[in-house]
């Protein structure tokens, strides 16, 4: 195991930013805003950060559309989360709300009602279910990112009743 020693932190960054960036990028990828606050807390200077992210943008290597869209895709479709927790996490990742609001489009309610349903197959036991139970569920989609109107359905249930 390596430890960091306390005058690490203090240390200059090595390497360009531009490799920084770029090594960030193989991983995954990441929004215009990520990598400027990832090589800015690296200790890279903001002016390098700002040149080097806004060439990575005008070469496609970062692009915040590109990233939303992917993002929404995987997170809807494999990690089977709602819209509202999707817009939260692009929100986070310093996308615009007008490329969160275009990324979204693609998602249809009926795609978060399926997506309920798996995760109701999933969790629920076979059987009525218990006011208890049906309560935890619908924190647990709530949780999860769905909105309540379309929970409320799946659960056959009236959203006040919860």
């Amino acid at each position: 195991m390596t430890r960091r020693r306390s005058d690490d932190a203090q240390a200059p960054p090595q390497g360009s930013p531009r490799l920084a960036a770029l090594r960030l990028l193989g991983r995954r990828d990441y929004s215009a805003a990520e990598i400027t606050t990832r090589l800015t807390e690296r200790g890279y200077a903001a002016d390098d950060v700002e040149a080097i992210v806004t060439a990575l943008v005008a070469d496609g290597a970062v692009d915040d559309r590109r990233t939303a869209f992917a993002h929404v895709r995987t997170a809807a479709r494999i990690k089977g989360r709602g819209t509202h927790r999707i817009r939260r996490e692009l929100e986070r990742r310093g996308i615009a709300a007008s490329v969160i609001r275009d990324a979204l489009a693609q998602l249809s309610p009926d795609d978060d009602l399926a997506a309920i349903q798996r995760q109701l197959t999933r969790r629920r036991r076979p059987g009525p279910l218990a006011p208890a139970d049906r309560r935890r569920l619908f924190q647990q989609l709530l949780r999860r990112g769905f909105p309540a109107d379309l929970i409320a359905r799946a659960l056959d249930v009236d959203p006040e009743e919860i």
